[in-house]
């Protein structure tokens, strides 16, 4: 079994948290998922807590690969941070799988999740302000899809899919 770690990337609003129940459903009993978040968010989650989370799932993923099983964690990761950490691991592969989307639909997506009072309270207590929170991930969305196309990550729009269906093309990459 080959030994490698799956990134499924994008910004917020993509649809990376809803496609895990799809993805543990379709995916054999070798593949466990994970959310990149599932550990806890500090409040005021930044660059240097991204990095430190990525390098805990890669060693997570190499541990599990190890045991048969092989490591898909949705999250934002960004391409080029694990460019530079898979020089460390010469012997484990680590891909990026890019969830896109339409920025104007992301920006609806994020701003019907904030009008549930906790959830805007959960965001601005791990990021700071809702409303910079929504401009910095549609406004990430082209830098981010740019990034992974110089990487040849596989992209797949999520603007008129349903998570189901995102799962489907997702699972699809994997199997390749």
């Amino acid at each position: 079994m080959k030994k490698i770690l799956y990134f499924i990337s994008g910004a917020s609003g993509v649809g990376k948290t809803a496609v895990i129940p799809h993805l543990k459903t379709l995916l054999p009993d070798h593949f466990e998922v994970h959310d990149f978040d599932e550990r806890g968010v500090p409040n005021n989650a930044g660059h240097q807590w991204r990095l430190e989370e990525t390098r805990y799932w890669i060693d997570l993923g190499i541990q599990k690969s190890n045991e048969g099983i092989t490591v898909v964690v949705c999250g934002f990761s960004n391409p080029d941070e694990i460019e530079e950490m898979q020089k460390d691991f010469p012997n484990f592969e680590i891909k990026t799988i890019l969830l896109d989307g339409e920025a104007e639909l992301v920006e609806q997506r994020l701003r019907n999740r904030n009008t549930n009072h906790s959830v805007k309270a959960e965001v601005e207590r791990a990021v700071g302000s809702a409303e910079a929170f929504i401009e910095n991930n549609t406004t990430f969305i082209p830098v981010l899809r740019k990034i992974c196309q110089k990487h040849g990550c596989p992209i797949i729009d999520t603007s008129h899919l349903e998570p189901l269906s995102v799962a489907k093309k997702v699972v699809e990459f994997l199997d390749k």
